[in-house]
């Protein structure tokens, strides 16, 4: 086996051993070999290796220099590191020309990373329940029942997530992959079912009391506690989780004064700058996964998918579908036509049939 042969299988075999959390991207490799007599067999086999090394350089090339300074004469070195990695590819065309023989393959591959900008996931934030501890009095128990309405504002800011307003709903258990969501009361009569290839997130609010008292004064602060859990639609699995607290100032005693000669205080809670904290959090958990969309119709090779301009998507775009217990069979998709939330996209391959309700993954 030649030094090509084997950097092509290493780099094969890394593909499948490697976890996949990294950009996807098309890409076409050429390979040529010199025939010798009317042994195909073995000009094929080296043909594919060849355009296996040539996609994979494509994919990812590292290049590695040296100097190297030798009886006061100086020389550079450097050699090239091919590291792209494939999830599957497609033999295009092959055949003799000439003296050679030639394959030209279309490889699914990962690039160095995903890509982390210029694109939005749906986000649902679903049921938030209130938790209050003894002595917190009614009022601020609103302002924060309020401040939490003003924060879904600041999180509708978000550069890498859209979201969509469904705290009515109770919080994901994974069947929404299945659509049983549709059969939620709620959900029907709000039209405002979950998106299946988007993520929620759902948890709590805590509202309780701290006291820091010093030598001088009993000093009383109220902590407002965020504690939202996130998860993955189509599979229900949890994918992170988010705590951020803030405290704002409320009763100050000085040692040795009656409280009835202090002046009243009611704690200002602005749960704006809490809620800024909570979207940095989310847009580091959500900026790079992946954008997925969902096939909403299917029919001969023309598909409906979930995501449109708000989410990023352009045309010309593809998506991946790699279908389960398939023997790894994957299409790819070309977007078409791109509404709002929405888009028109068409099977580059005849083969395999894109079914409705399985998730299609953006590749860039």
């Amino acid at each position: 086996m030649n030094a090509r042969s084997l950097l092509t299988s290493v780099a094969l075999f890394v593909a499948m051993t490697m976890p996949a959390y990294a950009g996807m991207q098309v890409v076409r490799g050429e390979g040529r070999a010199v025939l010798s007599g009317k042994d195909t067999g073995a000009a094929r086999k080296a043909a594919l290796a060849d355009a296996l090394y040539d996609a994979a350089g494509r994919l990812g090339t590292r290049v590695r220099g040296a100097s190297l300074l030798n009886q006061g004469v100086l020389r550079e070195e450097s050699s090239a590191l091919v590291d792209g990695r494939f999830k599957t590819y497609t033999v295009v065309h092959e055949g003799r020309e000439g003296s050679a023989y030639i394959v030209i393959i279309e490889a699914v591959g990962e690039t160095e990373g995903e890509s982390c900008s210029g694109k939005r996931a749906d986000l649902d934030m679903r049921a938030v329940t209130f938790r209050a501890a003894p002595g917190i009095q009614g009022y601020m128990l609103r302002n924060v029942q309020e401040g939490f309405s003003r924060g879904l504002a600041v999180l509708a800011e978000g550069e890498s997530f859209r979201v969509s307003d469904q705290r009515h709903l109770p919080a994901i258990k994974g069947g929404e992959r299945n659509n049983a969501s549709q059969y939620d009361y709620m959900a029907q009569m709000t039209d405002s079912r979950p998106h299946t290839a988007g993520y929620s997130a759902s948890g709590e609010i805590i509202v309780e009391t701290t006291r820091r008292d010093n030598y001088v004064a009993n000093i009383t602060d109220v902590t407002v506690t965020v504690a939202l859990q996130l998860k993955d639609n189509f599979t229900g699995a949890r994918i992170g989780s988010i705590r951020r607290s803030k405290s704002y100032a409320d009763r100050r005693t000085i040692f040795g004064v009656e409280p009835a000669l202090m002046p009243k205080s009611q704690a200002q809670i602005d749960m704006g700058a809490l809620f800024d904290e909570v979207r940095g959090e989310l847009e580091d958990k959500l900026a790079c996964q992946p954008l997925r969309a969902a096939v909403l119709q299917s029919d001969r090779g023309q598909l409906m998918l979930s995501v449109g301009l708000e989410h990023g998507v352009k045309e010309g775009d593809y998506f991946l579908v790699t279908k389960k217990n398939s023997q790894g069979a994957s299409q790819i998709v070309k977007i078409e036509d791109v509404g709002p939330v929405s888009s028109v996209a068409r099977s580059l391959k005849p083969q395999p049939l894109v079914p409705a309700n399985v998730l299609a993954t953006l590749m860039r």
